[in-house]
């Protein structure tokens, strides 16, 4: 029984390993590359941009409304379009590029027992 055990869970750790060599391949002359530009709305607002490295890595700032102030913005691009990234401070971004002209998704974030959210707008330069 121990044993079965043991060969179900290197099958699971293998399964899931392709996984994430496979999207590897895929990102590897990503697509999204490049860099982009946006904004947020909502309980809060700003400005965003970053880039898109060919791998899918997103590296940029994140600038609070009517402020110098700007904090880091890191994140993932799928193959698929779908876009993930948040920053220290715990806000955290969601959405899919669609289009490079216009694309969105949902932000939140939250401060103690008070949860801000909205959406933002992104476009390539």
């Amino acid at each position: 029984m121990r044993l079965l055990r043991i060969l179900f869970f290197l099958q699971f750790l293998v399964l899931f390993s392709c996984q994430s060599d496979e999207e590897l391949q895929r990102q590897s002359n990503s697509k999204y590359e490049g860099n982009y530009i946006g904004f947020y709305d909502g309980n809060d607002k700003g400005e965003i941009s970053f880039k898109i490295t060919n791998t899918g890595n997103i590296v940029g700032d994140l600038k609070y409304n009517n402020s110098t102030t700007t904090e880091e913005f890191l994140g993932y691009v799928q193959s698929t379009g779908t876009l993930s990234a948040n920053t220290r401070s715990g806000f955290v971004f969601n959405g899919q590029i669609a289009n490079f002209e216009n694309s969105n998704g949902k932000w939140t974030k939250n401060i103690g027992s008070e949860a801000l959210s909205g959406t933002f707008k992104i476009q390539k330069k």
